[in-house]
């Protein structure tokens, strides 16, 4: 029988919060693909995911072909774990081998182990997942390695660009299934991927110079978009006259125009007007209305500090924008500051610059903020899911309650 893969989640997804407060750390996007994609290259059978038990109704709605939070199936299958925060690009995990377990620096990378050692284990959730794998140090060989394990959101800024070089390859595609039209400039055409249905229009500029570029199926960019490599564009995402620079990724089904740099949309968000965006992660369901821009560097050219909920992290970097949850809407000239954490389901209006960090379920902006009626945020994601042809479900509405449950003493906190 085939060694069972399964993905799971550490102590350290609150490191990811607000992205992370939505969907399980693997499920969040660097490149082309989700971690868990990239991750399950090691085996496209028998997929097993283990996540917070509040997001495994959601997760099996997204992912159907995975196993989600079954715990006790693992303990009757030889199983390879591996970490949801790997970053996995050019490096190899056998799926078959010998029992051990990667470790960096004391933090499990992933854990190969066999039915009869897993029997001696206890799993008592999902949650404690590391818990139960740090028992097995003491049974099997432990190897020290040397990977990308993601600390904090802006690792997937950084290492973005790599991860869409890297993902192009392995897809091992570079050709023009779309349309291109006449007055429309490739260059470099051997790195560039054109899905079907894809229409390219006059006066568009694709150059792959410095990396690859891959626009999925379906998709639009209409003049006079340049778009740099390394770039990555998903389906049915429409390029509306933007300045795309190295460095980009933007999921399927978005709305692009303005300029964007270095900066990854989850799906499903629009910034279908003129402002910047740099250095930044911006979720899933979110609207950035016109002239809404980010600042992602220092008057002083310092370090950028981010108030993350687990606290104020020096990032190390010059260059840090936003981090915004799901469903967060911004109104008219909103301006974002340096390493600016929005949470989900906020509502900013009124023009001027933001605080540095944003509970989720806020409305306001400069001169204040008061809390957005759970309400009120279910119903406007029903009507957005709806124009977008996808149906609100019980799971859906239910994240939304717990996410508010889950905030309400950072909305406290900050009053």
């Amino acid at each position: 029988m085939t060694r069972t893969l399964c993905i799971f989640e550490d102590k350290k997804v609150r490191n990811f919060y607000p992205l992370s407060l939505t969907r399980p750390v693997y499920e969040l996007r660097c490149g082309i693909s989700t971690l868990w994609e990239k991750i399950s290259r090691i085996s496209e059978e028998n997929l097993h995911l283990l996540c917070r038990n509040y997001l495994s109704r959601v997760i099996s709605q997204r992912i159907k072909k995975a196993r989600v939070n079954q715990l006790q199936d693992l303990k009757d299958e030889d199983t390879l774990f591996v970490n949801g925060r790997l970053l996995l690009l050019d490096e190899e995990i056998a799926l078959e081998g010998d029992e051990e377990i990667a470790v960096q620096e004391q933090e499990i990378v992933y854990a190969r182990l066999n039915k009869d050692t897993l029997e001696k284990l206890s799993f008592e959730s999902a949650e404690k997942i590391e818990e139960t794998l740090a028992q097995a140090k003491q049974m099997v060989k432990v190897e020290e390695v040397e990977v990308n394990l993601l600390e904090y959101p802006w690792d997937l800024i950084r290492l973005n660009g790599e991860a869409i070089k890297v993902d192009f390859r392995l897809k091992r595609k570079s050709s023009i299934e779309g349309r291109v039209d006449k007055g429309a400039y490739l260059i470099n055409l051997s790195q560039i991927y054109i899905g079907k249905g894809t229409r390219i229009e006059p006066g568009v500029v694709l150059n792959a110079e410095e990396g690859p570029i891959y626009i999925g199926e379906e998709a639009k960019a209409r003049p006079p978009t340049v778009i740099d490599g390394p770039s990555y564009i998903g389906k049915e995402t429409i390029i509306d006259g933007a300045k795309i620079r190295g460095g980009c990724s933007v999921g399927p089904v978005c709305r692009i125009a303005g300029e964007i740099e270095e900066s990854i949309f989850y799906a499903y968000s629009n910034k279908h007007h003129d402002g910047f965006v740099g250095h930044s992660y911006v979720g899933e369901w979110v609207n950035l209305a016109a002239l809404t821009t980010t600042s992602d560097l220092k008057n002083t050219y310092g370090k950028v500090k981010v108030h993350l909920s687990v606290g104020a992290i020096d990032t190390g970097e010059i260059k840090v924008g936003s981090f915004i949850g799901d469903h967060t809407k911004t109104g008219i000239g909103t301006l974002l500051n340096t390493g600016c954490v929005i949470g989900v389901a906020c509502n900013i209006f009124g023009g001027g610059t933001t605080p540095k960090f944003i509970p989720s379920f806020s409305w306001g902006g400069e001169v204040g903020f008061v809390e957005n009626k759970l309400d009120k945020v279910i119903e406007a994601a029903r009507l957005v899911m709806e124009r977008r042809g996808v149906k609100q479900t019980e799971a859906d509405r239910d994240l939304l309650k717990k996410v508010y449950e889950l905030t309400t003493e950072e909305r406290r906190k900050e009053k």
